[in-house]
């Protein structure tokens, strides 16, 4: 059997890691952000456009900043998918609470965190603190949520078959 002091304690310490790993994101200057994402643009326009090395540096400039919007927005929704699971994870061997209530509570606790990582932003220079971010990131931390509900409801409904 599964030692559930041990797998809170786990995902606890995985959802806590996680955060922090959010909020030193977060905390980087418009500049470091840019350029953090810049280069995964970057990486991404060479496997994908096989010419992007021969096309001239002006063009791959804009070619970057074209995709930069998609790849920042896209990286908020899935960094907040898995707080999303690693918050659900956290509280859904409670059994003391309702099923559904627990994953209630995690989307809340992922809620008020990109509540608190958009007001970080705002005392960070070059950065903005952004309703449409919050709404990104918590439809991520949703999706997290929603993914590890239905797997519990799904591995509980097959072990009851099995047993």
């Amino acid at each position: 059997m599964i030692d559930i002091k041990a797998f809170r304690i786990t995902a606890a310490l995985f959802l806590v890691l996680w955060m922090i790993l959010i909020f030193t994101f977060s905390s980087q200057n418009a500049e470091v952000s840019s350029e953090t994402s810049g280069s995964v643009v970057q990486k991404l326009c060479e496997v994908f456009y096989p010419d992007f090395k021969e096309v001239p540096a002006e063009e791959q400039t804009d070619i970057i900043s074209s995709f930069q919007f998609i790849a920042r927005k896209s990286a908020h929704f899935s960094i907040y998918t898995v707080l999303g699971i690693l918050s659900a994870l956290t509280f859904i061997s409670y059994k003391g609470i309702r099923f559904y209530l627990r994953f209630a509570i995690s989307a809340a606790v992922c809620l008020l965190y990109a509540v608190s990582d958009e007001i970080n932003k705002y005392f960070v220079p070059g950065r903005s603190c952004e309703l449409r971010d919050v709404c990104i990131d918590f439809s991520g931390a949703v999706i997290g949520v929603i993914a590890v509900a239905l797997c519990a409801r799904f591995i509980k409904r097959l072990y009851a078959r099995l047993v």
